[in-house]
């Protein structure tokens, strides 16, 4: 090795050349040491808690996800930050794999929870493949098996070689190929996550993207190199296509695919680029269909894994409003407010759902408030009643949800589609409203929702759901504060 690979940090992202097992250890030590000292100190200044090693190698995503539960925007951030070295282990486990002579399809591994801390430990003890070696040994088994083959049985020695590749097809033949086996892969993956297991997970959203944008790679550049625009090109229609037919075999609808694809292209575009090099100039010119078919099959087994990854957390979302009243009036709107007439934003019309009114009956603990949404009701039995008397006092409404209408109207050619994420993919488990008399008469509303998702990767969702609960919570502190400020302002223009 003429150089160490920690001083060449253009190799680390190349999905070109051979990996010793060496440079393996080397850079694989390197760098995780790197990702867990930064996370050790970020964790700790932003939380004051310690990130153990045994924290940092937990193979599940979300049970990481607790440590920024508070802090959405830093959990993205960390999300962003993991992903460089997620290609980096990918990239250098599919040359280390080639390496070793082995096929470089199990580089993909590194994608599969678990089964990537034991394929890390096979390619840093396997050594580098010797081809010289293989041969000699190819060429005594030749004999030995010669030597005792009946004459009648041995085979003319004019056969024909089947050779690597398929040199005939044209560019438009290969790349409708290679669209076809992506798309089916996606696909495929999707209606057994979805509709069979019922889980959407790790594997659907983070390895099956990569894993189907490498077969989809390598099939269209099986015969020939193509550019990589063209490659760009066919990943990015194969998403397009998938999206479609997702649709129109009902396996999800419009908005929740909308919102998984800025997480499905850029790891479908990297898993082109590592498909390309598989079949190209790692490969040795050795025909490996039969590593892409293992990729394929370990896709959806690997879907039986999910569920161990069964770490659910609640997260909590506060809002907050300043309101030119005095607690117990603004109380009276928080109990039961009044149908709010305002026109929901433009992401409520497109499915999410959005509240119109709410009503109680009964008062105090035990009552039962029903806040109603365009998708049916929130029913909320009362668990702390403490009304403010005067505009001195603090008022807390809290209570638990007992039953939750659908997140949101998905857009889909199909009546009546009902993926299983909308039961149970986001579950809103209590909420309250505190108020704050903070002087001249005047208010601080708070509302507080705790909630839990069951739709992984969670840093990632989480990321869309809590942007959704404030402007949730907006619309309904900010209605709340209209109708509670509105005769003052009435009094303000009678005054003038």
């Amino acid at each position: 090795m003429h150089d160490s690979i920690l001083r060449q940090p253009m190799r680390w992202f190349r999905v070109e050349g051979p990996v010793s097992r060496q440079e393996y250890l080397q850079l694989g030590f390197a760098l995780g040491f790197l990702k867990y000292f930064v996370e050790v100190l970020v964790v700790g200044f932003l939380t004051g808690r310690f990130f153990t090693p045994l924290d940092f190698v937990n193979p599940w995503l979300n049970s990481k996800a607790e440590f920024l539960n508070d802090m959405p925007g830093a959990a993205v951030v960390w999300l962003l930050f993991t992903l460089p070295f997620v290609a980096v282990a990918v990239s250098m486990s599919i040359r280390r794999a080639s390496d070793a002579g082995l096929s470089p399809w199990l580089g993909l591994a590194m994608l599969v929870p678990l089964v990537n801390l034991l394929f890390m430990s096979v390619l840093s003890i396997v050594p580098t493949y010797d081809p010289e070696l293989e041969a000699e040994l190819d060429l005594s088994s030749a004999a030995v098996t010669a030597a005792f083959t009946p004459p009648a049985l041995q085979e003319d020695d004019d056969v024909a070689v089947p050779r690597y590749g398929d040199h005939g097809l044209s560019r438009t033949a290969a790349f409708m190929r290679g669209l076809g086996a992506g798309c089916a892969m996606q696909v495929f993956t999707g209606l057994v996550s979805v509709w069979v297991l019922q889980e959407y997970g790790f594997i659907l959203f983070f390895t099956a993207p990569v894993v189907a944008g490498a077969i989809s790679g390598a099939v269209f550049n099986r015969g020939y190199r193509w550019r990589k625009r063209s490659l760009f090109g066919l990943i990015a229609l194969m998403n397009f296509v998938s999206f479609v037919l997702m649709l129109a075999v009902g396996l999800d609808g419009a908005i929740c695919l909308l919102m998984a694809f800025p997480l499905l292209f850029p790891l479908s575009f990297f898993g082109g680029l590592a498909g390309r090099a598989i079949v190209g100039v790692m490969h040795k010119g050795r025909d490996d269909r039969r590593g892409m078919i293992g990729a394929a099959i370990m896709l959806p087994l690997c879907l039986l894994l999910e569920p161990l990854d069964d770490q659910r957390a609640l997260h909590r979302v506060d809002t907050t409003v300043l309101i030119d009243a005095a607690t117990p009036e603004v109380w009276q709107q928080v109990v039961a407010f009044p149908e709010i007439t305002e026109q929901p934003a433009w992401f409520f019309r497109l499915g999410i759902a959005a509240p119109i009114r709410a009503r109680i009956e009964g008062t105090g603990v035990g009552a039962c408030r029903f806040c109603e949404f365009t998708t049916g009701a929130f029913v909320e039995p009362i668990t702390t009643w403490q009304a403010p008397k005067d505009g001195s006092q603090l008022g807390l409404l809290a209570f638990d949800v007992t039953e939750q209408p659908l997140p949101m109207e998905e857009w889909t050619p199909f009546s009546g589609l009902h993926p299983p994420h909308l039961d149970d993919g986001f579950v809103s488990r209590r909420g309250q409203f505190l108020l704050e008399p903070i002087g001249n008469g005047k208010t601080r509303l708070t509302g507080t929702t705790w909630y839990d998702i069951d739709v992984r990767p969670r840093l990632y969702w989480k990321a869309w759901a809590d942007p959704t609960i404030h402007a949730i919570h907006y619309r309904v502190l900010g209605h709340i504060q209209n109708v509670c400020e509105e005769p003052i302002e009435s009094e303000s223009r009678l005054g003038r």
